[in-house]
């Protein structure tokens, strides 16, 4: 059967050693490139020069040989400056061999790309790192996926910096989940860290043609949702206590405070390290554009501001608190917790949580809660309502005190 899928034209490539004459540096030293032409684009083909962020002086280059002349006797630098290049030279050539088995084009901003993922075609942390620098540069992802990431990264960091693509199988997999539960991270917290793995090693394949064991690939990674974690109002009530507390530290007060805020206001953690004055459009509303899904799908929040919530406010302008890192954030609160006597694992999304109790408590309904907790399914809103089964006799027992003073009623037994 003849295969019908068209080949790209070979193409051939050249290297050379370049300096520009016209910008040599008043002590004689001109800056070292490596010129690289590829043949395949027109007549001009494509030309450019790469820098090598080296300097060496002009009088002492040898273009027709591609060396550079010692300096003086036993110069020492001449032998390691030619390693360097020699090694530019080599990753050239590797990735124009690996682009021509793979009948692709190679440009030379293909290969400005694939230097910059040299060394990270081995190593999973530093594809990581690079890839997601790349794309937050290009927009591809919000600030707070960016951060998100870096916590998987220094998770990876910590298990085993040095890993790379080929090691990367269903055992290995196995430990780096292992090791994560270890530590005691949350469930729901362990599955992202797979989850942006995974992202990666497919990442890994697809644009950069990056071997990857399959069975790591393939390394089942079930979301399995956790019981989500909220305050009742007797609860918030003895946290509100806490602020009389003396013995918290100016750091303890401005968590406590932020949570607090949250739990009357529903605020992501996201958006409260964001929240500031400008957000104020009246006394009694907020409107803000959201940091989760920012870069796909941008979305703006108007929420009520009620007085409770602006009680907790730490400042008149600006910022609206001076919070630590998040990670800080959720051990102030499990020592918070433990002060007010509280037995419950916390975490900065149970005020969330613990927003959605209460709203829905108090007469609230879903489709107001979806609205102002910024859900596009009220599915996702379902989550958040928390009501027990005395929570819904107090809301019906509502409908009985409206027919209370019917008189027909009062003369019925």
């Amino acid at each position: 059967m003849i295969n019908s899928t068209p080949s790209v034209q070979m193409f051939k490539f050249s290297l050379k050693l370049f300096y520009f004459k016209s910008r040599i540096q008043q002590n004689g030293n001109a800056a070292l490139y490596l010129e690289c032409y590829i043949s395949g684009f027109g007549s001009g083909g494509d030309r450019k020069r790469h820098p090598l962020n080296l300097d060496w002086p002009a009088k002492k280059i040898n273009l027709e040989k591609g060396i550079l002349l010692p300096r003086h006797k036993d110069d020492l630098d001449v032998n390691d400056y030619h390693m360097i290049i020699s090694d530019v030279k080599a990753k050239i050539n590797e990735i124009a061999i690996r682009f021509r088995l793979q009948n692709r084009v190679l440009t030379n901003d293909m290969i400005i790309r694939e230097i910059l993922y040299y060394d990270s075609s081995k190593s999973l942390v530093a594809f990581m790192q690079l890839v997601r620098k790349d794309r937050f540069k290009n927009g591809l992802i919000a600030r707070q996926t960016y951060k998100n990431i870096l916590s998987t990264i220094n998770s990876l960091i910590e298990f085993r910096p040095l890993a790379t693509f080929s090691e990367i199988d269903k055992t290995w997999m196995a430990q780096y989940k292992k090791f994560l539960l270890g530590k005691g991270v949350a469930i729901n917290t362990v599955w992202t860290r797979m989850k942006d793995v995974k992202a990666h090693l497919d990442m890994a394949i697809e644009q950069h043609n990056i071997y990857v064991p399959k069975d790591g690939l393939d390394f089942p990674n079930p979301y399995k949702e956790e019981e989500s974690v909220y305050l009742r109002k007797e609860e918030v009530i003895r946290l509100i206590n806490q602020l009389d507390d003396k013995a918290l530290c100016a750091a303890d007060y401005q968590v406590l405070k932020a949570f607090l805020f949250c739990c009357f206001t529903g605020f992501r953690i996201s958006d409260l390290y964001n929240s500031e004055y400008s957000w104020m459009v009246s006394e009694n509303f907020l409107k803000f554009m959201m940091v989760k899904n920012q870069a796909r799908k941008p979305r703006v929040l108007t929420i009520p501001l009620i007085p409770i919530a602006k009680k907790f406010i730490s400042s008149n302008s600006g910022k609206f608190f001076e919070l630590p890192t998040t990670q800080e954030y959720n051990r102030t609160l499990k020592q918070l917790m433990k002060l007010a006597k509280i037995d419950k694992q916390i975490s900065s999304h149970a005020a969330r949580h613990t927003f959605g109790h209460l709203f829905m408590k108090f007469g609230g309904n879903l489709l107001t809660l979806q609205k102002i907790l910024g859900h596009a399914k009220i599915e996702t809103t379902l989550k958040y309502a928390h009501l027990d089964d005395d929570d819904n006799l107090d809301l019906v027992l509502k409908i009985n005190d409206e027919f209370e003073d019917v008189g027909k009623l009062k003369n019925m037994a």
